[in-house]
């Protein structure tokens, strides 16, 4: 598969979901309006100073941890969906899936609270973090993926057995995937900021609808790398059901 192709394909499912999905969408463009309203009740959009000074205030952290939790529990929703794009079916909650997925949601809330309230949060350490931790994830992923689809032989330890040939590649891949979100997101963060303040309110709204879409692109990035990980090397992330995920493999098939 190359970059391109899976580009087209991360957003082309993103796409997808969304519009069969659509209350499930919402769920973490509701959780990112809280944190907003928030940040707007402790002042933090008042000036470029007041953002400064409350960029870790408690309040905003402690959201910002419910935030994630918003994020990440889509992800179960999500890549059911793109390995059988059966809405129905991607939003049930199934045994094992439901169970080995909880252990994954443990696993990245903790990973999340560790780098909101534990490591540092500036200077070149938080690169340091940023790096280390996103290589964590990217040789998990197929563990993620897995586990959302019911299989429990696919482990943390396969997991990275599965992707280390392909850390580099999926690592720039889904970080290249996220950037034509990522940059609009913190520019109208910029913008709620110096912008007139009658608009603030208009784009906060339009930044929580974005950031529905990032989340979708964010878990499709990671279905994509996950799969094409386990098409190289010839492992089923899904749970023995052909039909079930006939139609993610093909499109991860190097060509």
């Amino acid at each position: 598969m190359t970059f391109w192709k899976a580009f087209t394909e991360t957003y082309r499912g993103s796409i997808a979901f969304m519009i069969a999905c659509p209350l499930l969408t919402m769920v973490p463009v509701l959780f990112e309006i809280l944190q907003h309203i928030v940040e707007v009740k402790i002042g933090l959009y008042a000036s470029v100073a007041a953002a400064k000074a409350l960029e870790h205030d408690p309040w905003r952290m402690g959201f910002g941890l419910l935030k994630v939790a918003a994020l990440t529990v889509p992800t179960y929703w999500i890549v059911r969906f793109l390995a059988w794009r059966d809405p129905a079916r991607a939003a049930r909650p199934e045994m094992p899936a439901v169970r080995l997925f909880a252990v994954v949601l443990v696993v990245q809330l903790a990973s999340a609270a560790l780098q909101l309230f534990v490591l540092p949060r500036e200077g070149w350490l938080l690169l340091v973090e940023f790096i280390v931790l996103q290589i964590l994830a990217v040789l998990l992923h197929p563990w993620f993926v897995a586990a959302a689809l019911g299989n429990p032989a696919i482990g943390p330890q396969r997991s990275v057995a599965i992707m280390a040939r392909q850390t580099l590649w999926s690592f720039v891949f889904m970080l290249v995937a996220i950037l034509p979100l990522m940059i609009p997101h913190y520019v109208l963060g910029a913008l709620a900021i110096i912008g007139p303040k009658p608009l603030l309110w208009p784009v906060l709204v339009v930044d929580s609808l974005l950031v529905g879409w990032l989340s979708a692109v964010i878990v499709a990035s990671g279905f994509t790398v996950a799969m094409r990980a386990a098409a190289k090397q010839g492992v089923d992330l899904g749970i023995g059901d052909a039909s079930a995920i006939d139609g993610a493999l093909s499109a991860v098939v190097v060509r």
